[in-house]
């Protein structure tokens, strides 16, 4: 047992995929007592109206966190080789990029607010002003999160996504009971992500001072690894955001609101499997720069993610009602129990996908961003299409995400 244990917090992939896991699970905790807090003192349709409000936020945020790979590939490399001038370098030159394009996000939230809560059947301007708030802060928190991934700070990853889960609960409960509604749920986000955004910069306190390094990677180099491995995470973000976003525009208040019940159960499946992601990328990059081995991890990698994916998976099936009840206690959301499990499969082939994807981009085998993405548009074009059902709306999802593999 000894010799286990020290072979584990000596491997850096196994050792830095439990400290992620485990920060990232103690803050996805925090995020579902969240969600569980909002499912009882919210409305099925107002809970349905935030969850349509955070899925915008997840499609912008995870657009910005496509540039993360392309952030932990060059800068990755400069920390492999110690030349901390090229980081900080950098990170100004990406920093600019970061602010123009998310003001300009900004901008289009604040003057076509009344546009966007028309599509999503929203009223309340102020909340979607504040959706794009949070994207602000956002798209300046992944450039510093994409460089502490680099630089292997593991540690504090974990502590951020714990510090941000845990403010964003308790801002969110006292601002609800406050009697605040969605707008409280909606604050609370915005003051979770701001505050983790500064608590960024106390290991990163050297990017605050301008380098003078002038050798460091063109935007021309920058964009040619950045388009295909942005349009490689978009895709995977579209796989889980396109139906919860078109279940809101086709569907009825309230069963867009137990859709993003079952959504809930189902990216329990993911938040398990989500650390091993998030530690693969930045490992194989060092690796392969340095001409290491580095294959090894990602099997590891796969064996990890379908072992946790499926047990989850599993238990839905055999105790499905329980789930729901135990996880969402109202009788509404009871309707998904005989199709629970289904959408399982569809996180479990999602997360699967998930780590197929980073490991290519890691080694700069960029061209898998067309399969990906291909599969995500098909998602989109099929469900607005074809969602008669929440039965069809998960086999198309299964079908779709399947394609890329």
């Amino acid at each position: 047992m000894k010799k286990l244990i020290h072979r584990v917090v000596k491997n850096p992939f196994l050792a830095g995929s439990m400290i992620v896991f485990l920060g990232t699970f103690v803050g996805n905790i925090f995020n579902f007592l969240f969600n569980f807090f909002m499912t009882r003192n919210l409305s099925v349709s107002d809970y349905g109206i935030l969850t349509s409000l955070v899925s915008i936020i997840l499609l912008f945020s995870l657009a910005f966190d496509s540039l993360i790979p392309t952030i932990i590939h060059f800068s990755g490399q400069y920390f492999a080789h110690k030349d901390i001038g090229k980081v900080t370098a950098l990170f100004w030159k990406l920093n600019k990029l970061f602010v123009v394009s998310s003001g300009i996000i900004l901008g289009i939230f604040t003057i076509f607010g009344t546009n966007i809560g028309h599509f999503f059947k929203i009223e309340n301007n102020f909340s979607i002003f504040i959706v794009g708030i949070v994207i602000l802060v956002i798209a300046l928190s992944s450039l510093n999160r994409g460089i502490l991934a680099a630089r292997l700070s593991f540690g504090y990853i974990s502590f951020i996504n714990f510090f941000s889960s845990v403010l964003k609960f308790f801002f969110g409960m006292l601002l609800v009971f406050l009697g605040l509604g969605v707008n409280g749920g909606m604050l609370a986000f915005f003051i979770g992500y701001i505050f983790s955004y500064l608590f960024t910069f106390f290991p990163l306190r050297f990017l605050l001072k301008r380098s003078s390094e002038k050798s460091v990677v063109g935007i021309n180099q920058i964009f040619a690894y950045a388009a295909p491995s942005s349009i490689a995470m978009l895709g995977l973000t579209l796989f889980i955001t396109t139906d919860i976003i078109l279940v809101k525009h086709f569907f009825s208040a309230q069963d867009a609101g137990v859709y993003a019940g079952m959504s809930l159960l189902g990216r329990i499946i993911y938040f398990f499997s989500a650390p091993v992601a998030t530690v693969l990328f930045p490992l194989v990059v060092q690796r392969y720069a340095q001409g290491q081995r580095h294959s090894h991890f990602f099997y590891i990698s796969i064996v990890l993610v379908l072992i946790s994916s499926l047990i989850i998976t599993i238990f839905y099936y055999i105790f499905p009602e329980f789930s729901i009840r135990f996880l969402l206690k109202q009788d509404e959301y009871l309707v998904i129990k005989p199709i629970l499990w289904m959408f399982g499969i569809f996180m479990v082939i999602y997360s699967v996908l998930s780590i197929v994807t980073s490991y290519c981009l890691s080694i700069r085998k960029t061209k898998a961003f067309i399969p990906v993405f291909a599969g995500a548009v098909f998602q989109a074009i099929l469900l607005y299409l074809h969602h008669d059902s929440f039965l069809t709306v998960i086999t198309i999802s299964i079908f779709t995400t399947d394609i890329p593999l």
